[in-house]
C-alpha cells in the first residue's frame, strides 16, 4: 500500500488540479510499489494513469494542455508520448547504459545538484546508424523518470513557408516550457544541417540560428534530446551545445542473440538456433533484429502455434537479410 503522505499528496494536487504534481506524486506512488516488488500493481497503476480506461481518465484529459500546431498545414507539433519501455528492453553495452542511468540519476536530483551550484545534464546528442536503439533509449529514460516524452514531428515542424520552420521551432519550445518533459527531437539533421553547406538555402541558416537562441535560453526542467543518423552534417554549433554526447552503434553478436530473445519471448522454441545464424545476421541493426521476429511471430500466429522452430528463424533470418541488402544497395 502506498504511503500516507504520499496519497495526501495525490488527493490535495488532484483538488487544486495541479497537474504538475500530480503526476509527479502519481509516478512516486508507482515506483514506490516497483520497490516493494509489485510490479504488476506498478504496471497496472502506469496502465491506468497513462493508458487505460479508468473512470478517472476524462478528468485527466482535461489536464492536458493544448500542443502546438503548424498554422498552414493544421496539423501539431509535437506528440506526447508516454513510453511503456524499461531498461530491461533496452540492448546496448553496459557503458552505455552506465552513462543512461547517470543522467537518470541526475535529472532525479536536480534540486540538490541546482542547490549547490552546477546543473545536472540537460541536452544530450544520440548519433549512430538507423535503427540501432536511439529513439527507444530517449523512451526509456522518459519512462524511468516517469515524465511523458515530448516526440516533436519534423513533418510538421519542416515548412515550406518562407520562415515558418523557424517560428514553428519557437511554438515547440514556448509549449516545453509549460512542464517537465523529455523533449525528443528525432532526425535532427533536417533542422540542424549545417550553415556552410552551400547546397542549402538561406532558409537553413535562419532555422539553425533560431534553434540555437532557443536551446540557448531554455530554463525548462526537462531533458532535450537530439537523434540523428547524419551527424556528419550537423552544424558544428550544434555539437557544442550539447553536454553529452552519445554513439550508437550496431550490435554485438551477443546483444543480437540478446535481443533475439527478448523479441521472441512470447513464443517458446529453439532460442538457440538463432546463434547458427549470427553470420547472416552481420550488417543487422536492432531494429532488424526486431523486424525478424515480428516474421517469425506472424508466421505462428497465422498458423495457430504457440512455438517457433528452425524453419521459421531460417525463412525470417533469410527474408530480413534481403531487405538489409537491398537497402544498402540504394544507399
Amino acid at each position: 500500500m502506498a504511503r500516507g503522505d504520499l496519497l495526501k499528496k495525490l488527493f490535495s494536487s488532484f483538488k487544486h488540479n495541479d497537474k504538475e504534481n500530480f503526476y509527479k506524486i502519481a509516478n512516486e506512488i508507482i515506483e514506490d510499489e516497483r520497490k516493494k516488488n509489485h510490479g504488476i500493481l506498478a504496471d497496472e497503476l502506469r496502465m491506468i494513469l497513462f493508458n487505460g480506461n479508468s473512470t478517472y481518465k476524462n478528468t485527466l484529459n482535461t489536464m492536458k494542455p493544448v500542443v502546438p500546431k503548424d498554422v498552414d498545414k493544421d496539423v501539431s507539433l509535437v506528440e506526447v508520448v508516454y513510453p511503456d519501455k524499461y531498461f530491461v528492453d533496452l540492448v546496448l553495452p553496459q557503458e552505455r547504459k552506465v552513462f543512461l542511468e547517470s543522467i537518470i540519476r541526475e535529472f532525479r536530483n536536480w534540486d540538490i545538484l541546482v542547490s549547490n551550484g552546477v546543473f545536472p545534464v540537460r541536452k544530450i546528442l544520440f548519433y549512430g546508424p538507423p535503427g540501432c536503439g536511439k529513439t527507444i533509449a530517449a523512451h526509456v529514460i522518459a519512462c524511468e523518470l516517469g515524465i511523458p516524452l515530448l516526440y516533436v514531428r519534423f513533418d510538421a515542424v519542416v515548412s515550406s513557408f518562407l520562415g515558418e520552420t523557424a517560428s514553428n521551432i519557437r511554438k515547440v519550445f514556448d509549449f516545453a516550457k509549460k512542464d517537465n518533459w523529455v523533449i525528443f527531437f528525432d532526425e535532427f539533421d533536417a533542422i540542424g544541417r549545417s550553415r556552410d553547406d552551400f547546397s542549402e538555402h538561406g532558409e537553413i541558416k535562419r532555422v539553425v540560428n533560431t534553434f540555437l537562441q532557443q536551446l540557448d535560453n531554455f530554463k525548462g526542467r526537462s531533458l532535450i534530446i537530439a537523434a540523428t543518423n547524419y551527424e556528419k552534417s550537423l552544424d558544428y554549433a550544434l555539437w557544442r551545445r550539447f553536454d553529452e554526447i552519445l554513439k550508437f552503434d550496431l550490435p554485438t553478436p551477443e546483444e543480437k542473440l540478446k535481443l533475439c530473445e527478448l523479441s521472441i519471448k512470447r513464443f517458446k522454441g529453439p532460442v538457440q538456433v538463432f546463434e547458427q545464424y549470427l553470420g547472416e545476421m552481420e550488417n543487422f541493426s536492432h531494429s532488424d533484429i526486431d523486424k525478424m521476429c515480428q516474421i517469425i511471430m506472424k508466421q505462428c500466429i497465422l498458423e495457430g502455434r504457440k512455438m517457433f522452430t528452425k524453419h521459421d528463424v531460417e525463412y525470417a533470418v533469410r527474408k530480413q537479410a534481403s531487405i538489409v541488402k537491398m537497402r544498402k544497395t540504394s544507399y
